[in-house]
């Protein structure tokens, strides 16, 4: 089912993903610290959630907040096998 993410990267990482697009109907609000909010309609939770998770702590998911509560839960379970 469509879900509609809104995604905060990296001043560092913003260049690279303003150079793609990402979704028909994304839109990027460009920060003044260089970091950018990317906001799009998905068709799949997984595959995004796994994107996110690959720019580690360059990308915040913003919304929506109980997708954002399953990544947090996740990557404490991370951090416990790292520590």
């Amino acid at each position: 089912y469509p879900i509609s993410v809104k995604i905060k990267f990296s001043a560092g990482q913003a260049r690279y993903i303003e150079e793609r697009q990402w979704a028909k109907d994304q839109k990027i609000e460009k920060k003044k610290d260089g970091s950018i909010i990317l906001s799009m309609k998905t068709s799949g939770w997984f595959e995004v959630k796994k994107w996110l998770l690959s720019y580690g702590a360059d990308a915040e998911l913003l919304a929506p907040a109980d997708k954002r509560k399953e990544l947090k839960k996740e990557t404490k379970q991370l951090a416990e096998l790292y520590k």
